[in-house]
C-alpha cells in the first residue's frame, strides 16, 4: 500500500527556523509492522518555505519512499524525481533545473539519538516517530549542481539571457599585466 503525502498542503510550526511538531514527515516506527512499506511525497514551495535561509524557495518533487522495517532497524530508501528552480549563475535569472537521484539510510535503535555516518544513525528504542523532514532537505541540496546554468539547447547553445551575455562579453577581455610583457622579450638558449 502506497501512502500519498502532499506537503503543499502542509503548514508545520517554526520556531526560528526549526522545524517544531512537523506531523508530515513522522514515520509511526512503533506501529509500523515488520515489512517493507511504501510512501509518497509531493515535496513543493510550501516545503522549501520553512526554510527561509535556503536558496530554494520554488520547485516541484516526487519523492517515493520505501521502509524495510526489520526488528532492530529501518533501512529507508529515499527516490526524489522532479525540478528545482534555481538562479542562473552566468545571466542572473530563474531556470528549471532537473533533480532525480537514489539516497538511502539505515535508523538502528540503540541507547541515545547518534549519526554514525552519512548513511547510518541510531535513535532510542522508546523512539516512537522519526521525523525525515531534515533528511528530505539535506537530500535535495545533494542534487543541485555546483555550477548552476541554464542547460543548452539541441543545438548545443546556450540559453542564458543574450542581453546578459553580450554585457558579459564586454568584461571578458582579459587583462594581461604588464611586467609579464618584459618575459615576452627574454631569449632562452
Amino acid at each position: 500500500m502506497v501512502k500519498q503525502i502532499f506537503i503543499s498542503n502542509f503548514a508545520p510550526q517554526f520556531f526560528g527556523g526549526v522545524e517544531k511538531n512537523n506531523e508530515m514527515f513522522n514515520i509511526p516506527v512503533k506501529g509500523l509492522a515488520l515489512g517493507k512499506h511504501h510512501y509518497h511525497f509531493v515535496v513543493e514551495d510550501a516545503f522549501f518555505e520553512h526554510y527561509p535561509d535556503a536558496e530554494i524557495h520554488h520547485g516541484k518533487i516526487d519523492l517515493s519512499l520505501e521502509i524495510e522495517k526489520e526488528s532492530r532497524l529501518m533501512a529507508l530508501q529515499f527516490h526524489f524525481d522532479g525540478s528545482l528552480q534555481l538562479v542562473c549563475d552566468r545571466c542572473l535569472e530563474e531556470y528549471l533545473q532537473p533533480v532525480k537521484n537514489d539516497f538511502r539510510l539505515i535508523v538502528k535503535y540503540g541507547e541515545k539519538e547518534e549519526e554514525i555516518s552519512e548513511e547510518l544513525i541510531t535513535v532510542p528504542f522508546e523512539t516512537s516517530r522519526f521525523n525525515i523532514a531534515p533528511y528530505v532537505y539535506e537530500y535535495i541540496r545533494l542534487m543541485i549542481p555546483i555550477k548552476r546554468v541554464h542547460p543548452d539547447d539541441a543545438f548545443g547553445n546556450s540559453t542564458c539571457n543574450v542581453e546578459m551575455l553580450k554585457k558579459l562579453e564586454v568584461y571578458e577581455k582579459p587583462v594581461t599585466d604588464p611586467r609579464w610583457n618584459a618575459l615576452k622579450d627574454l631569449k632562452i638558449k
